[in-house]
């Protein structure tokens, strides 16, 4: 697991649900490279690397209508431009390196729903038979999206909702109506029923803090109720970025994966080295300028890997030097 290992999965639905789709969107080419990044991860540890990602982190959109304190984005911090990802650029990532793909995450840094095109990049997934995943706030969700949404084939919708009382919820959710939320999964759950269709399989994400936890109980027993599949709680670790992020050192220690395996590719095309950092000067490059392979294992990306292997620091100006994440996976 990542350093989000914090999350607890619950029950044995999910585990069922996500290997019926794996084993769907199975292909022969994605089996191969499948089997070229496990090698090479686990036993060459190359830093250029003969294969694409397995999975990529994708942000269609770097706004949001809330202002959450642990968010760069809800903080308007500086560091990146924002802007909404465009379909044609979508697709042309998709057409070079989705059929090597199990799962794309369709957001990041802001609110995915903000995307005009965000069902036409859903239903673009499943026709390349590539899992999708979305995570949002739902507190834009207008009307009608219920049935584009269920229409998209979404396979997984995250819902962030820390709280079952308003009171609880827009003390991190800033700006935020948890009537907002319920009714848009209410929608979703009266149009899955419509079409007959067990798509998206609904994740409520409750994010644990000193003044919701007693509500903990209480959310355990509205899952069903108020139409979840399943409810994971997160431990709220503060400011992650802070604590992530240290002084630059002279020598590091990792057991980070993600270099090797995944990759995140934010609204404008940039590449981030990991979908923990936010600000846009230590990018690799540009997926949509440049082409997703070339940035993949261009120089920047190949002395990121290095540095990880020797735990060393050479001459480039890498974010990785900095990252603490090895510590929080022990």
């Amino acid at each position: 697991m990542n350093v989000f290992n914090q999350i607890k999965e619950s029950g044995l639905k999910f585990l069922f649900w996500e290997t019926y789709w794996l084993l769907k969107f199975l292909t022969a080419e994605k089996f191969v490279n499948l089997l070229k990044i496990f090698f090479q991860d686990k036993f060459v540890k190359p830093a250029k690397i003969n294969g694409f990602p397995v999975k990529l982190t994708v942000d269609p959109s770097a706004n949001c209508p809330l202002y959450c304190p642990l968010c760069p984005t809800g903080q308007n911090q500086k560091g990146r431009k924002r802007g909404e990802m465009k379909f044609v650029n979508f697709k042309k990532l998709v057409d070079e390196v989705g059929r090597y793909l199990f799962e794309i995450d369709l957001f990041n840094w802001g609110e995915p729903f903000l995307n005009k095109d965000i069902f036409k990049m859903i239903s673009l997934c499943g026709e390349g038979k590539v899992i999708s995943r979305l995570s949002s706030n739902m507190n834009y969700f207008p009307l009608g999206y219920e049935e584009k949404l269920v229409k998209s084939r979404l396979n997984h919708l995250v819902v962030s909702l820390d709280g079952v009382s308003q009171e609880s919820y827009e003390k991190y959710r800033v700006n935020g109506s948890i009537k907002k939320v319920l009714e848009a999964v209410k929608r979703i759950k009266k149009e899955k029923n419509r079409q007959n269709s067990k798509l998206p399989f609904i994740t409520w994400q409750f994010i644990v803090f000193d003044h919701n936890k007693h509500e903990i109980r209480q959310a355990k027993s509205l899952v069903k109720k108020w139409g979840f599949d399943r409810i994971v709680f997160v431990e709220n670790r503060g400011d992650m970025g802070k604590e992530l992020f240290v002084k630059k050192k002279s020598k590091v220690k990792f057991k980070c994966n993600f270099l090797w395996r995944e990759s995140v590719i934010n609204w404008d095309g940039s590449v981030s080295p990991c979908c923990l950092y936010y600000d846009q000067k230590y990018d690799f490059g540009n997926a949509f300028k440049e082409g997703f392979y070339q940035v993949w294992n261009n120089e920047k990306y190949q002395q990121a890997r290095k540095l990880i292997l020797r735990g060393k620091v050479d001459s480039y100006d890498i974010i990785c030097a900095n990252c603490i994440g090895n510590e929080l996976q022990k």
